[in-house]
């Protein structure tokens, strides 16, 4: 056979898409001396020598492409769309989306997905490459050269292979090195994906690693050429009823778990295939497809940037894998109805090192495990998609119905799996939703019984082949750290603050904590690791502070006190309860507010404070001071030693700060005092004024000028005003210091509720209307308010018909304005909920 005809087969064969353009220009070179045909080892040296591009590091992925034929893509690209059916869709990209006009110059780090700095400053040192991405570029350039060979080596098998050619010794030689560049493609593949992936904050390099995931599945699902997998489904939409094209394909349920039953039934089914034809015959050559870490690499790089619609991207993903897994079984089972013999001389039914055939590993790597779900929750975690909630729901129930089809025969995919239900439960936002709730407990309860149950010790050995794959942090090697889903729930019920029963589950929360930790004390073989760091009691502290139970108090005491305790053991006795803080006796004293007998509420509270002075690790905090006066002016309210008693409190402070500056008075401690000199019922009326009047003017002085708000709030002018309504006697100086008062409080922005009130009582309904006026206050008066706010002179927040009344504003378009912003509200409405119907019908 001449090299002219060799070099015509080949073109014949790049017409049919068997070959690329590339690989007959490569091939041309070769085919021009006929000795070549003698050795296929001088064949292939030559090939290489003559063909292979230069590829720098500075090569950009367009030129990696060497003459990529759209075509030939758009064929890949629709085998596999062909495969998955109405439900199944890929993010197709076209080769020309790879290149990249920019100059060399642009290109100096070598990056393919690097953006071009032309808006840079000249003069400014460029950013130098940080590791990962010279690797990425690496792997790129390589993956470019891998291409090239593999294509190289299959036009030289398949010109070699014609009927006219009879040296068998050449086809076979050059059908081992066609096999062995297609493996060494699969390794550069998944190589490109994995350096990729790792380039953090950078959308174009996850969107790189994707394009290349999906170009590697075509790949694979091109080789099987007889269209004998499934039957061809129709899949185009319509362009005028979808605006994208690229519409994104969520999980289906039904069909997932459809589809999963149908793979471990082929899986299970025993096979008895045998070559019977005696004629050698060469396999099938099949690139393999990407395995479970070329997917976890993705699906983590979605789960850490920030790229928008990453939830869906990953779920697009796992059908997509679910339907490799099917193609696969499907094509290699004898009972499919269109399987042939000649399969079995097939590159798929070979054995690998382990005695199993490798369409059988090929399979089980591509049916999504338990890590592919729990990454896909993860993209989820804190997204804002309003169906965010019900998408991991859904990745739930089809995980579940996974572990209970695939296990054992398929592994990494486990019952109640810990990284599922930890990102399950690091997902939750809102306790005050009833599902949510129930959910997070329900997700708790599982991660709890997994953790702490002995029978799953060996779950780590199983899952320790891939490292760099966790879900979760892992404080210890070959431990599940698990402080995360605790606390979780804890801050997410903390929320719920005077909620009947939120106390008693939080608590509930943090006895599972300690649960989990002694179990870690006995049994050398947990898996889980826990950090209980002193959030999580004084989030349970928060809790009982607000609650009205007196039961709670004692709890609050108790939990305290055990705080305190660890503190007079060594480390490694303390059995995992952190040392108090500040905020632990500050919720602590506020909780003795919810006592009903005060003297001996302020009894516990003074050995809470003796207890927090005695602390050698805590420095001496004003916080905890201020709560202790909050609470004598709520328990001693009315009382005329509440006034000696907050004396005494801020003289005991300001010798205090002499050594501690830590406990020096602030702002809100002064308010406080003042507080309690208008609550408490004297008759040294002067005195007590004095003391107030006193306080309040170096509160004024600490302000910049006479509009600033910094130490003054709106409570410390109601409370002075308060002092001033009790203790003036005259009315007339009583009337004037309040119109003063209120005055002041207006121009720097804290007329609250209270204050407008107050002042309303204090003077004529005239004086009220000449000073305060009718309508709206205007914006500055309640500029600075941090308590309960007035909007209007009569002290609400607004109602019917305010808005088209206030003064100095026209009304005449107002009507038609609300009546047009209504209208587009109930529209809007009316649209999300028309789309998430159909969004279901879809599914």
């Amino acid at each position: 056979m001449s090299a002219t005809s060799k070099i015509a087969a080949m073109a014949s064969l790049a017409a049919r898409h068997v070959l690329k353009p590339q690989s007959v220009r490569c091939a041309q070179s070769v085919m021009c001396r006929e000795s070549c045909l003698a050795s296929s080892s001088s064949l292939m040296a030559h090939t290489a020598q003559q063909s292979r591009p230069m590829v720098t590091s500075s090569t950009h992925f367009g030129s990696l492409q060497g003459g990529y034929d759209t075509s030939l893509h758009a064929s890949y690209t629709s085998k596999l769309q062909s495969f998955g059916g109405s439900w199944f869709h890929l993010s197709t990209v076209s080769p020309s989306e790879y290149t990249d006009s920019r100059t060399p110059d642009d290109l100096d780090e070598g990056i393919p997905f690097r953006r071009s700095n032309t808006n840079a400053d000249p003069n400014k040192q460029l950013k130098k490459s940080t590791l990962f991405d010279d690797r990425a570029d690496a792997k790129l350039a390589a993956l470019s050269t891998a291409k090239h060979e593999a294509d190289v080596a299959k036009a030289a098998f398949l010109v070699h292979s014609q009927p006219e050619q009879s040296d068998a010794s050449v086809s076979e030689e050059l059908h081992f090195r066609w096999n062995q560049s297609e493996q060494q493609l699969a390794h550069a593949y998944s190589q490109a994906i994995k350096y990729t992936s790792r380039v953090l904050n950078n959308q174009e390099a996850t969107a790189t690693a994707e394009k290349l995931m999906y170009e590697w599945m075509a790949r694979f699902t091109d080789s099987f050429d007889d269209g004998s997998i499934t039957k061809k489904r129709n899949i185009q939409r319509n362009a005028d009823e979808f605006s994208d094209v690229q519409d994104t394909v969520y999980v289906n349920k039904k069909r997932m778990v459809r589809t999963i039953h149908k793979v471990v039934a082929k899986l299970s089914s025993e096979d008895s295939s045998i070559n019977e034809d005696d004629t050698l015959n060469l396999p099938t050559i099949h690139i393999p497809p990407p395995s479970s870490k070329d997917y976890i690499n993705l699906l983590r790089a979605y789960s850490i940037s920030k790229a928008r619609r990453k939830g869906q991207q990953s779920e697009a993903l796992i059908v997509n894998m679910l339907e490799l897994a099917r193609i696969t079984s499907f094509y290699y089972n004898v009972d499919h109805p269109k399987w042939t013999q000649d399969r079995v001389n097939d590159f798929g039914m070979e054995c690998d090192n382990n005695g199993v055939k490798k369409w059988i590993s090929w399979t089980k790597e591509n049916v999504p495990n338990s890590k592919a779900f729990a990454l896909a929750i993860k993209c989820y975690a804190g997204s804002t998609h309003n169906e965010s909630f019900e998408r991991i729901l859904l990745l739930n129930h089809v995980h579940n119905e996974f572990s209970q089809s695939c296990h054992p025969l398929i592994p990494g995919i486990y019952n109640d799996d810990p990284y599922v239900l930890f990102h399950s439960i690091k997902s939750l936002r809102n306790f005050q939703v009833e599902d949510e709730r129930n959910k997070g407990e329900e997700w708790l309860r599982k991660l709890h019984r997994f953790v702490t149950s002995g029978e799953n010790a060996g779950y780590l050995q199983e899952e320790a082949s891939e490292s760099d794959t966790a879900h979760a942090s892992t404080a210890e090697p070959n431990k599940i750290d698990v402080t995360a889903a605790y606390t979780t729930n804890i801050r997410l019920l903390a929320r719920l603050r005077g909620v009947k029963g939120a106390a008693t589950d939080a608590r509930k929360v943090l006895e599972r904590m300690h649960g989990v930790y002694d179990v870690i004390e006995k049994e050398e073989g947990s898996i889980a690791s826990i950090d209980i760091r002193e959030n999580a009691y004084n989030l349970l502290l928060g809790l009982y502070r607000d609650s009205k139970s007196v039961e709670d108090v004692r709890r609050a005491i108790e939990l305290i006190e055990r705080m305190v305790d660890a503190g007079t053991k060594p480390a490694k006795d303390r059995k995992g309860v952190p040392l108090p803080t500040d905020q632990s006796f500050e919720y602590a004293i506020l909780a003795l507010a919810n006592i009903s007998d005060a003297e001996a509420a302020i009894q516990e509270a003074d050995k809470l404070i003796q207890m927090m002075e005695e602390q050698e690790h805590l420095e001496r905090s004003i916080v905890v001071y201020n709560a202790y006066l909050k609470l004598c002016a709520k328990q001693m309210f009315g009382k005329a030693e509440l006034y000696e008693k907050a004396l005494e409190t801020l003289g005991r402070l300001k010798e205090m700060s002499k050594q501690h500056t830590a406990a020096s008075p602030s702002s809100e401690t002064l308010s406080l005092v003042i507080k309690s000199c208008s609550l408490a019922e004297r008759t040294d009326h002067e005195s007590v004024l004095a003391t107030a009047s006193n306080l309040f003017d170096q509160l004024v002085a600490k302000e910049a000028d006479e509009k600033s708000a910094e130490a003054l709030t709106d409570g410390c002018y109601y409370h002075m005003m308060r002092c001033v309504n009790t203790h003036v006697i005259d009315e007339v100086e009583r009337k004037d210091k309040i119109e003063d008062l209120f005055s002041e409080a207006c121009q720097r922005g804290l007329c609250s509720n209270s204050i407008l009130t107050l002042f309303r009582n204090a003077v004529s309904e005239e004086d009220y209307i000449l000073t305060v006026g009718k309508g709206r206050l205007a914006d500055s008066w309640v500029a600075n308010v941090t308590g309960p706010k007035a909007l209007y002179t009569d002290g609400s927040k607004g109602g019917a018909g305010k808005n088209a009344r206030r003064h100095g504003k026209s009304t005449s378009d107002w009507a038609k304005n609300q009546k047009l912003k209504d209208s587009q509200r109930v529209a809007s409405k009316e649209a999300k909920r028309a789309k998430k119907f159909f969004k279901k019908i879809k599914n």
